[in-house]
């Protein structure tokens, strides 16, 4: 099918093109197409252009222009598709074509993916050629490194420090670390579930909402703030807002009854005091059963970023409050404070948040495992 007319194939200045033999099309949304050029009384100049033509999300049209001039530049390009891509070289098929590309991308995404990790690409050999280890191996190998975070982070840490000396050595190891990281996970998973049942039963005990005692609530969720955010570090615990502001940015501020109040948690979305870390506020805030939450607690959190910002010196770039009870008052429940960065929640919500992750999270590793 051909574009509309206001869309025109250019013609280069000297020369004559026959008429462009379409190759592909996608309707009026774009065309590859392929076009001789001869010079008049020249023919030894005539030359090959491939043009592809798209319309792009604006709604407008944008080309691409290759020109083959000669015939060196065809035995060219022959070869080096030849060597980087020898098994479209036997393909004949559009099904064997497909299977070449597919082959092609996976591999490229491997490498990219391995460029991630220098720690393991030190490690191994010139020797040893990854691209060539059987499909299973290298989509293993893949998952393993496209899963990211403490899987894929054990296994190159331990691969890492280890000499790898030819393919089955590599594959070998790969799939005995795997094993036994997946193994250890499985075990770290499930005292975490564990913990999240004694945290339930906790909530229930009104007594444990007491700032004092290694079974308090408070105590409880600041050493397990990996229920609420597995990111957060926190920098700040039941400290007053004035001596907040003298550790973290070195001032003294004036007498101040507000000043007095003390936020649960101030937390920070790594572990590093740098400057950058220091323009993100993250409050958690966490209430007695009895209290039911409402804007007016909104409005005190809002306050304690006013003061900090304002001794800061610094806009806050990034501001993040939990507020958590064991109810949410009837106007909260219908506004979504979410882009103000207010999430209220009941305590209920975040642990069944927190067991359905790592639910799912050890049905993942378990089929990991039963893989190997």
């Amino acid at each position: 099918m051909p574009l509309k007319d206001s869309i025109t194939t250019a013609t280069d200045k000297g020369y004559t093109f026959s008429t462009p033999v379409v190759l592909r099309s996608w309707g009026n949304d774009g065309q590859i197409t392929a076009k001789v050029g001869y010079v008049i009384k020249h023919p030894e100049q005539k030359r090959v252009v491939l043009e592809k033509i798209w319309r792009t999300k604006g709604g407008v049209f944008d080309r691409e222009k290759f020109i083959i001039r000669d015939a060196q530049d065809w035995i060219a390009i022959k070869a080096t598709v030849e060597r980087l891509w020898p098994q479209l070289t036997d393909a004949s098929t559009e099904q064997e074509i497909h299977n070449a590309i597919d082959k092609l991308a996976k591999e490229t995404q491997l490498l990219d993916i391995l460029t991630e990790y220098p720690e393991l690409l030190n490690q191994i050999p010139e020797t040893v050629d990854i691209l060539s280890l059987p499909m299973e191996q290298k989509d293993a190998l893949m998952s393993l490194l496209k899963a990211g975070g403490v899987v894929a982070g054990k296994v190159i840490h331990q691969l890492a420090k280890q000499p790898i000396r030819d393919l089955e050595h590599f594959v070998k190891l790969l799939d005995g670390l795997k094993l036994s990281t997946i193994n250890a996970l499985i075990t770290h998973i499930n005292s975490r579930l564990a913990f999240i049942d004694i945290f339930e039963d906790r909530i229930h005990d009104d007594a444990s909402y007491e700032r004092r005692g290694a079974d308090s609530i408070h105590n409880l969720l600041k050493a397990n703030l990996w229920m609420l955010d597995r990111n957060y570090s926190i920098l700040h615990d039941d400290t007053t807002l004035k001596r907040i502001i003298e550790e973290q940015w070195r001032k003294s501020p004036a007498d101040d009854s507000e000043l007095a109040k003390r936020p649960d948690f101030l937390c920070l979305t790594d572990a590093e005091d740098d400057e950058e870390s220091q323009n993100r506020i993250i409050i958690i805030e966490i209430k007695r059963p009895s209290i039911k939450l409402t804007f007016e607690h909104i409005n005190q959190i809002m306050h304690y970023r006013t003061i900090l910002q304002g001794y800061s010196g610094k806009t806050i770039g990034e501001f993040k409050c939990y507020i958590i009870s064991r109810e949410i008052s009837d106007d909260l429940k219908v506004n979504n404070l979410s882009k103000s960065g207010f999430t209220v929640m009941t305590y209920t919500d975040f642990i069944s948040k927190a067991r359905r992750f790592y639910a799912e999270y050890s049905k993942i590793i378990e089929c990991e495992r039963y893989a190997l």
